[in-house]
């Protein structure tokens, strides 16, 4: 598996759980948070996600984010999409 598609499962799978696996309680879901694009730069070892509600994947007091970014092992860049 391709390094860029493999932070993507895991951080789809990390929100919205798989086969076998199960979401993270109190998370909320990659539809709630309006997740639209995941990018993977390798360089730097950044996942970007294009979200239309940013403060769900922050969470209160950036817990949620930076118990995402351990569990990745990756830094996490968030751009807010905006209709």
């Amino acid at each position: 598996m391709k390094e860029h598609n493999k932070y993507k499962s895991l951080f789809v799978t990390y929100f919205d759980g798989c086969y076998g696996v199960d979401a993270e309680l109190d998370t909320p879901s990659t539809y709630s948070m309006g997740v639209c694009k995941l990018e993977y730069t390798e360089e730097t070892n950044t996942l970007t996600v294009h979200l239309r509600r940013p403060g769900l994947l922050i969470g209160k007091g950036g817990r949620l984010i930076n118990k995402l970014k351990k569990h990745l092992e990756c830094e996490i860049d968030i751009v807010e999409v905006i209709l």
